[in-house]
């Protein structure tokens, strides 16, 4: 037979209950009075030996059966924490458990009656015990089970958000996605195959790589605009017209004409390195050898 879900009895859930369902019976029974104290009268002996009025003693029997309750509810539940454990509750296994409750409270609240109620059968006393317990109990415990499923059913979608948050900040990281001067996407590309964007008047030429194939695509942008967009990643500016993925950087090459880096591509072009930008690119240069 299949357990009940774990959450039922976890222990904060646990704890609302034994809280909850004292709260509510008292409530419930001073508001309906469903047990029979309408036999006390101010003649009655038990009144007179405790020198107290009739409305007091309904309290003290009212607050008796919600203390009475409340103990066999946290012992209950103590109990099945324990049992809890190393073990696992079946479905008929819980629902026996809470007839057990229900019924020990019956019990209780039976003894209760023969001192109370009018004159009646045992069976009849424990008959109507057991029913108003049933009655009484019955609401929270549904109540109690609502919330937990639906605090439970919360949980798992902010976790699954979360999840999904997380995987398109991964499909981000993974991407560099290129757009047009409208915004529209126009390129995405695996961040670790796209070699380098050089600019072409209006437009932008971004290289990457295909099947291990240098291509090349050109799409109406300016490079200033694409340059702050991959500000935070490895695709760093190195020259007016030239963006450069660090990570694709093979030989960094000084010559009269300047300084050169070579991505050790054949058919893809050397990536001049102007003066502005060769201490941002050292520095890049250092932190990624570090990483590796």
């Amino acid at each position: 037979m299949s357990a009940i879900p774990s959450f039922i009895y976890k222990r904060s859930n646990q704890i609302a209950m034994i809280i909850f369902v004292p709260i509510f019976a008292l409530l419930f029974i001073t508001i309906y009075r469903p047990f029979n104290f309408e036999h006390i009268y101010e003649d009655t002996g038990l009144l007179t030996w405790l020198n107290i009025s009739r409305e007091v003693l309904v309290q003290l029997i009212t607050l008796g059966f919600i203390f009475v309750g409340m103990a066999v509810v946290a012992v209950s539940r103590w109990i099945m924490g324990v049992y809890t454990r190393k073990r696992e509750l079946s479905y008929m296994q819980y629902i026996s458990w809470v007839a057990l409750e229900i019924l020990i409270m019956a019990l209780i609240f039976t003894i209760a009656a023969l001192f109370t109620d009018t004159p009646k059968p045992v069976t009849t006393l424990f008959y109507n015990s057991l029913v108003k317990t049933i009655l009484i109990l019955l609401i929270p415990y549904v109540m109690c089970y609502i919330y937990f499923i639906w605090q439970e059913r919360v949980a798992q979608l902010r976790l699954l958000r979360e999840r999904i948050a997380e995987d398109e900040t991964a499909l981000q990281a993974a991407y560099v996605q290129i757009y047009d001067e409208k915004g529209e996407m126009r390129l995405s590309v695996r961040r670790e195959h796209l070699l380098l964007i050089e600019s072409a008047d209006n437009y932008i030429c971004v290289w990457y790589k295909n099947n291990n194939m240098p291509k090349k695509v050109l799409v109406r942008n300016r490079l200033k605009l694409v340059a702050e967009q991959l500000a935070s990643t490895h695709i760093q500016r190195c020259h007016r017209s030239y963006l450069v993925n660090i990570d694709h950087i093979k030989v960094l090459r000084r010559e009269k004409e300047g300084v050169f880096v070579e991505l050790g591509i054949e058919g893809v072009p050397d990536v001049p390195i102007s003066k502005t930008y060769s201490d941002s690119i050292q520095k890049w240069l250092t932190a990624s050898s570090a990483d590796a």
